[in-house]
């Protein structure tokens, strides 16, 4: 009974252990509807494009894994104009939502609220246009979630300034705790797909990736005399198994915090300079940054809930009974 009551004490306190650091939520907030902004703007001039019937890549082709229930941007379309809403007003007012979403999130003005909403435009477009979406996508997505899950308006907002109150300490370290153990199992399975194949092994991925018609583009690095140096390459595709596969071990040691997370943002910054990936190596960075750069080296000390409490006299109860 003593054992089970610690382990319960441990998994409570890892879960709704106070804590009052909060520069987290500000800085997730910011970044995230930053990224979230300039990765909508760098397709801006393209929207048309992408997402109207007149897409490079015709609607019904598209739809071909959409099934007819699903909300997409197409389907969104199609009602407005049966209701006498034309489609270039449907594109142009969601350009703007969109932007000014992004914009509430960035300043916090009602965050949860403006995330929600985005969330919706997003994925109604992301399902309406499958051929076009990556990872960033993905990660975008997930953003937002977590933005209507955190009360990241509560820190430096501007919806402060309208609070006649002094905001009520909000306890967020459980969707925190799930926000991080959802980076490192992502990161851990990413490796172990890596470990299963041996194109990781022999660096032949790194090979390829690296002269992928799409990739170095922008800095033009000169690759070419790797094919007489291949051990690179293997030391390459076997440095970036073990950074995802011990990311879920060494990302919560205190003393090998610091070192994974920048081994992991360099993994992150490489991507992005050679396989121009910039947005989802962005994104990825700021959630390292939010999930563990931000995290305290010891925890406020524990105080056993009533819950705990109970459990803990269990034995008294049940001899006072």
């Amino acid at each position: 009974m003593k054992k089970l009551s610690k382990i319960y004490s441990k998994i409570e306190h890892f879960f709704f252990a106070p804590s009052h650091n909060h520069e987290f939520l500000f800085f997730f907030r910011v970044a995230a509807g930053i990224i979230i902004i300039l990765h909508f703007l760098s397709i801006y001039g393209d929207f048309n494009q992408f997402f109207s019937s007149k897409s490079i890549i015709p609607l019904d082709i598209m739809a071909t894994f959409n099934q007819d229930w699903q909300l997409t941007f197409p389907f969104v379309v199609k009602q407005l104009e049966s209701i006498g809403i034309s489609e270039a007003t449907t594109l142009l007012a969601t350009k703007i939502t969109y932007i000014a979403l992004g914009i509430s999130i960035i300043l916090g003005f009602y965050s949860r609220i403006s995330a929600f909403l985005l969330l919706f435009i997003q994925i109604s477009l992301m399902k309406g246009s499958s051929f076009f979406i990556y990872g960033a996508d993905f990660f975008t997505s997930m953003s937002l979630f977590y933005l209507i899950l955190f009360p990241s308006d509560t820190v430096f907002s501007i919806r402060n300034l309208f609070r006649s109150k002094p905001n009520e300490p909000t306890h967020y370290m459980p969707v925190k705790r799930l926000f991080q153990l959802h980076l490192s199992i992502a990161y851990f399975f990413s490796g172990f797909d890596k470990l299963l194949g041996f194109n990781w092994w022999n660096g032949e991925s790194i090979w390829k990736a690296i002269n992928l018609p799409y990739a170095n583009r922008d800095f033009h690095f000169d690759f070419s005399w790797l094919a007489d140096h291949s051990f690179i390459l293997v030391l390459i595709g076997w440095s970036t198994i073990i950074i995802e596969m011990c990311y879920p071990i060494f990302v919560w040691l205190p003393k090998t915090r610091k070192i994974w997370v920048i081994l992991t943002i360099s993994m992150h910054i490489g991507i992005a300079l050679v396989l121009n990936l910039y947005y989802f190596s962005a994104i990825m960075i700021v959630w390292n940054l939010t999930n563990f750069y931000f995290e305290e080296t010891t925890l406020a000390t524990h105080k056993p809930s009533v819950l705990h409490a109970l459990f803990v006299n269990k034995k008294k109860v049940f001899k006072l009974t």
